[in-house]
């Protein structure tokens, strides 16, 4: 479920959706949860991946399950295999940090942003998020959980800077829109 060829079009889809047809506070998380994973992904997650050189569990660990996806016509039967003695040292790998904990952890850390601290539900994903990239051997514990804080860290950053924009150019460009929502984040 983690293949990104089918999750990323229906994202995409869901987001543009949302953009055209939600309540203000909805369009206001999506874009928020668009900048957070436009910029963290590339220039945070993946600069690290690099810099921490990590090679993931199921190819530096005997005994690491290893689930994806098949290939031609069983594409959504799962493969499994469990990784065996590693014949030599992975140099390299990019299992720190998990960038699919990090863009679910964007998108529940916007919408806490958003809607304020008792919206609780989205983080049941970034749960399941974490759990599922341990379960496939993609990533240690560790990656997980250091994943969390910080894309929290660089969601709440861009977030301030886009609130920050959103006030200085929401009402000149977006008058209507911006009566209704002066900030984009919750007010306390």
């Amino acid at each position: 479920m983690a293949d990104g060829r089918f999750w990323t079009p229906v994202l995409l889809l869901l987001a543009l959706y949302f953009l055209l047809r939600g309540k203000d506070r909805t369009k206001a998380w999506v874009a928020l949860t668009l900048l957070s994973v436009a910029i963290g992904d590339p220039l945070i997650t993946n600069p690290l991946k690099h810099l921490f050189d990590r090679p993931r569990p199921y190819q530096s660990v005997e005994g690491v399950r290893e689930v994806s996806p098949s290939s031609g016509e069983h594409r959504w039967e799962p493969a499994v295999r469990i990784s065996g003695i590693p014949e030599q040292d992975i140099p390299h790998g990019r299992s720190f940090p998990s960038s699919h904990v990090a863009n679910a952890t964007a998108a529940a850390m916007s919408a806490r942003l958003v809607w304020g601290p008792a919206l609780r539900w989205p983080w049941y994903f970034v749960a399941l998020a974490g759990l599922g990239r341990i379960y496939t051997g993609d990533h240690y514990p560790t990656d997980v959980l250091a994943s969390i804080p910080l894309s929290m860290l660089y969601t709440w950053v861009i977030a301030q800077i886009a609130n920050s924009i959103w006030k200085k150019v929401g009402q000149r460009w977006f008058p209507k829109l911006f009566a209704r929502l002066p900030s984009l984040l919750h007010s306390k």
